[in-house]
């Protein structure tokens, strides 16, 4: 048996993974930070690292894990109740990969949110909030690349 005949078999079973272990350990994380949080958050981080100006109860940080999660299971259900042909493999598995970063973004923006609340911070350099958003942009990049190539 060679890595061709295996990789493509566990190519997204691996990725789902991957994608559920992040989004749980993202909800695990507002768990714990959740009853600590001010009762009143911004509903956003601007691209300018600045947050919105309006701000909404603390529950609204569970909007976006609500999302991904939701997201998640419906690709999951979708990929094996529509199993992708052999060539789809790669694009459906970088998908569960963006899911996971997807997550890890999210959980990085709900704790700048806290922060902001909190008055710990005023804003976010522009470049840190590149630096936390890089990797999701590049593995985007590469599945739109991939599926192009499909």
């Amino acid at each position: 048996m060679t890595i061709d005949e295996v990789l493509p078999s566990v190519m997204i079973p691996v990725a789902l993974g991957v994608a559920v272990v992040a989004t749980l350990l993202m909800i695990l994380h507002l768990v714990r930070v959740y009853p600590s949080a001010p009762k009143r958050v911004p509903i956003k981080v601007r691209a300018d690292g600045r947050p919105s100006q309006r701000t909404a109860g603390k529950a609204v940080l569970w909007l976006a894990p609500a999302i991904v999660a939701a997201l998640l299971v419906v690709i999951s259900v979708l990929a094996f109740v529509l199993p992708p042909h052999d060539n789809e493999r790669s694009v459906i598995a970088l998908v569960f990969v963006v899911v996971a970063e997807v997550a890890f973004y999210v959980t990085w923006t709900t704790d700048r949110q806290i922060e902001m609340a909190r008055k710990m911070t005023y804003r976010i350099a522009p470049a840190r909030m590149l630096r936390a958003l890089l990797p999701l942009l590049l593995t985007i990049a590469v599945t739109v690349f991939v599926a192009a190539r499909v």
